[in-house]
C-alpha cells in the first residue's frame, strides 16, 4: 500500500452540500444527495447530486483522497455519478446537520480503478451514529457474490454497482457516517443519499412467525437494513417511480420453481385507503402480482416458494404486499403463508384484510434466525380447509429487512460463496457411498454366519443398501432446506430425525 502524499490530503475539512428537495406524501423536506470526490454537480436519476467539494455549512468531510476515472462499465446514465469517488486510508467522516426524524440512508459503491489502488484488496467498516453497518467490507466480492447468486438460479443478471440501504431514527442534530479502513488497507465511497421519511413506514407491534403474541420490536432504538425489495410478478420499478426513491427488483430469480406462479396485471383502478400508505410502496407494486398456477409442483403445500440468502443470527422483518385483483367478496380466496418452515398465517383473506378489491394491503412478520441458518424461505399455498371457492395464493411485492442487535448490523462472519450449499448430485453420491459401505458390511457378516443358522441371518443386501441411502439423504436434508422441498421430505424428516 503506498502512502498518501501531502498534496492529496489538502482536501481536509470541506464544508459541503446544499440541501435539495425530495418529494414526500405531505410536504417537501430537504434531503442530501452527495457525489463523492468532486466539486461538480450532476443530474442522475432525475435528481441533482452535489459534489462533496462544493462548500456549504450542512456537511463536513474530515479527510480522504479525491479519485476520478473516465471509465464506467455500467449503464451510461449513471456514469456521471460513479466516475468519481472518495478513497481513504485513514478514518473518513461525513457529518451531516439534520432534523430529528427518520431517514433512509443509501451508500453507493462502484469499484473505481484509480492509480495503484487495487480495489479488490480494499477492506473497511462503516459506522453511522454509533451503529455498525458493515465490517471487513469488500465491495468487489459483494458484487460478484450477488451476481453469482442470481445467475445460479438461471437469471441473466449482473451488477456493477452496490447500493446498501438503511433506515434510522435520528434523535440528535447531527448524522455522522464514519468509514474505517482495515489495518494496512483502504476503502472508498462513490455517493451518499439521505432521504427523510415523513410518514410512518414501520410499526413496532408485528406478528411473530409461528403464532403467539405479537412481538414488540422497539424499532426507534434499532437500525434496519434492507436486504431485499421485490416487485413480485412485475418488472423492475426504478427509484424515480417511488416517492422515497426505492428500487424494486424482479422476483423470478429467487423462485424455487419459476413457473409455479403466473404473472398477472390489473386492469382496474387501485386506490389507497389513506395518503400515508403511499410511503409504504408505490401503486406500481400493486398493479402486478404472481398467482399460483402450477398444480404439479412436488410439494403442493408450498406451491410458490422464494429462497433468499441472509445473514445468520439476526432478527428479520418480512413485509408482504397484497392487492386483490380478481375476487369481489370476502371468503372467496383463502390461502396460507409459510416463512422458514413455520406457518405465518392460515385462512389468509386479502379481500377482508384490505377492506375490498383493488385496495393495497401489507402484512409484516417477525422471525429470528439462529447462527446456523443463512437462508430465508417465503412460501404461499392453498388453504383447502377454509372452504373458499378460490385457493390460489398470490403476492404483489415483498421486502426483507434485517434488524440490528446490540448496535450491530454487520455480518459477523464473512460469507462463504459455497456456504451451506450441496448439489443434489453431491447428496446422492454421499448417500450411495454410505449405502455401499453398509452393503459390504452386511455381506461380510452373512459370510461369517453358518449356512443353516436362521437365528443370526443378517438383512439382505438390497435392504441394507436402501436403508443406508435413505438414512444418509435424510440426515443431509435435515440441514438443507432446498433438498427437503425438492424431495418432499418434510413430513418424513419430522418423523425420523426431527425438524431442524
Amino acid at each position: 500500500m503506498r502512502k498518501v502524499q501531502g498534496m492529496e490530503v489538502l482536501g481536509l475539512l470541506f464544508l459541503v452540500m446544499i440541501p435539495v428537495f425530495v418529494r414526500t406524501g405531505k410536504a417537501e423536506t430537504n434531503t442530501f444527495l452527495i457525489n463523492c470526490g468532486t466539486n461538480s454537480s450532476v443530474n442522475v436519476d432525475d435528481r441533482r447530486w452535489v459534489g462533496d467539494l462544493a462548500p456549504d455549512s450542512n456537511l463536513t468531510v474530515s479527510s480522504g483522497i479525491v479519485a476520478t476515472n473516465s471509465t464506467f462499465n455500467g449503464d451510461s446514465i449513471y456514469a456521471p455519478l460513479y466516475r468519481t469517488a472518495r478513497f481513504f486510508t485513514n478514518s473518513l467522516n461525513y457529518t451531516f446537520k439534520v432534523a430529528r426524524e427518520s431517514y433512509f440512508l443509501r451508500l453507493h459503491f462502484y469499484p473505481l480503478s484509480f492509480q495503484d489502488y487495487d480495489v479488490n484488496q480494499s477492506s473497511f467498516s462503516v459506522v453511522a451514529n454509533g451503529l455498525k453497518l458493515v465490517s471487513n467490507f469488500k465491495v468487489p466480492s459483494e458484487i460478484s457474490h450477488s451476481s453469482s447468486y442470481l445467475q445460479s438460479s438461471g437469471t441473466n443478471s449482473s451488477s456493477f454497482v452496490l447500493i446498501k440501504e438503511y433506515f434510522f431514527d435520528v434523535d440528535t442534530d447531527v448524522f455522522v457516517i464514519e468509514f474505517i479502513p482495515a489495518k494496512g488497507s483502504f476503502g472508498f465511497v462513490s455517493a451518499i443519499e439521505i432521504v427523510p421519511v415523513v410518514d410512518n413506514v414501520f410499526v413496532d407491534s408485528v406478528n411473530k412467525v409461528g403464532g403467539g403474541a405479537n412481538s414488540y420490536l422497539n424499532l426507534s432504538k434499532r437500525g434496519i437494513e434492507t436486504m431485499y425489495r421485490l416487485n413480485v410478478g412485475g418488472s423492475e420499478i426504478k427509484s424515480s417511480d417511488d416517492e422515497l426513491w426505492r428500487t424494486w427488483g424482479v422476483d423470478s430469480g429467487y423462485m424455487l420453481t419459476a413457473d409455479a406462479g403466473s404473472e398477472t396485471t390489473n386492469s382496474s383502478t387501485i386506490t389507497f385507503t389513506s395518503a400515508n400508505e403511499t410511503s409504504v410502496a408505490p401503486l406500481l407494486v400493486y398493479e402486478t402480482a404472481r398467482t399460483m398456477s402450477n398444480a404439479q409442483v412436488l410439494e403442493k403445500r408450498f406451491n410458490m416458494s422464494w429462497k433468499f440468502e441472509v445473514d445468520p443470527d439476526f432478527d428479520y422483518l418480512i413485509r408482504l404486499h397484497f392487492c386483490e385483483l380478481d375476487v369481489d367478496k370476502a371468503n372467496q380466496r383463502i390461502f396460507r403463508i409459510y416463512i422458514n418452515n413455520q406457518t405465518a398465517a392460515d385462512r389468509f383473506d386479502v379481500f377482508s384484510k384490505a377492506g375490498g378489491k383493488n385496495t393495497p394491503y401489507h402484512q409484516d412478520y417477525f422471525d429470528v434466525l439462529s447462527p446456523k441458518i443463512n437462508t430465508l424461505w417465503i412460501q404461499l399455498g392453498p388453504d383447502t380447509a377454509g372452504g373458499a371457492s378460490v385457493t390460489d395464493a398470490f403476492l404483489n411485492g415483498l421486502e426483507i429487512f434485517k434488524l440490528s442487535r446490540n448496535g450491530n448490523l454487520a455480518r459477523i462472519e464473512i460469507h462463504n460463496p459455497e456456504g451451506n450449499k450441496m448439489s443434489m448430485s453431491q447428496i446422492l453420491l454421499a448417500g450411495i457411498g454410505a449405502a455401499l459401505f453398509m452393503l459390504i458390511f452386511c455381506f461380510c457378516k452373512r459370510r461369517r454366519n453358518k449356512p443353516g443358522d436362521t437365528k443370526n441371518n443378517s438383512p439382505d443386501g438390497g435392504h441394507c443398501f436402501f436403508m443406508g441411502l435413505l438414512l444418509i439423504v435424510l440426515l443431509i436434508a435435515r440441514d438443507h432446506r432446498e433438498v427437503r422441498i425438492q424431495l418432499g421430505l418434510w413430513p418424513l424428516l419430522e418423523l425420523v430425525v426431527g425438524s431442524h
